[in-house]
């Protein structure tokens, strides 16, 4: 009995030292954008991540989570910028759901239709969304970017930096800011106007997401030349 009890705690630490040092991994590409070579702004990065292998769930809600950004070229440092979720969003014209095997998933087609549910989310002096613009172009207060959906085109302001997350696919647990195991996330940093005048090519970007279990995971990409209006950077 001793020798079992004693494998059974063996087991159990190592159970715990696995799911420590795996909470998230990145799951798919990332997408930077930004208006390069036509001016000197960037807008946004975004990428996608999941539960690990062996992770039930993880906790993403901003009170338990940490995003940062680093541009180091530039000297750009953003700490904890993580401020608003859409995984706590439980209805809107956006929002997409999927029943399959008796359960229904939510989630979001797109980064852009994330941004107009966001529009909801989000105090209008920190980030807005109009359609059919008349003039959009960012400033010294603003930073501001247009994106299409669904045929419709909008103009998207930025007033801080901040980041946010929202379901990608196989999230049942919407309303909760809990990622399940099988689910994917979207991950989006959006800059300000003052983090916005820069282009961040030739360098490495490093962004480190810190949930409330487990080591960070960081993810670092080098930007050789971003072109258009979205690049895929890795």
């Amino acid at each position: 009995m001793g020798i079992f009890v004693t494998q059974k705690a063996k087991t159990t630490i190592n159970k715990g030292e696995e799911t420590a040092s795996t909470a998230l991994s990145i799951t798919g590409n990332i997408l930077y954008a930004s208006n390069y070579p036509t001016d000197t702004y960037s807008y946004w990065i975004y990428f996608p991540v999941s539960p690990s292998s062996g992770v039930s769930s993880v906790q993403l809600s901003p009170s338990t989570t940490a995003i940062s950004f680093e541009a180091s070229s530039e000297g750009i440092v953003l700490t904890n910028i993580y401020n608003y979720t859409l995984l706590t969003v439980t209805s809107n014209q956006y929002l997409q759901q999927q029943t399959s095997g008796g359960q229904t998933y939510y989630y979001y087609p797109s980064v852009h239709a994330a941004f107009l549910a966001l529009q909801n989310v989000v105090p209008k002096n920190i980030f807005s969304v109009q359609s059919s613009p008349t003039t959009c172009a960012s400033s010294s207060t603003v930073n501001e970017f247009e994106f299409t959906y669904q045929g419709t085109t909008y103009c998207a302001s930025v007033y801080y930096d901040f980041a946010f997350t929202f379901p990608v696919a196989g999230d049942a647990l919407v309303g909760s800011a809990i990622a399940p195991a099988g689910s994917t996330v979207g991950v989006v940093v959006l800059f300000g106007p003052s983090t916005g005048h820069n282009v961040f090519q030739y360098q490495t970007l490093t962004i480190t997401i810190t949930p409330n279990i487990g080591s960070p995971l960081t993810v670092s990409q080098y930007v050789y030349q971003p072109e258009g209006t979205v690049s895929v950077i890795g």
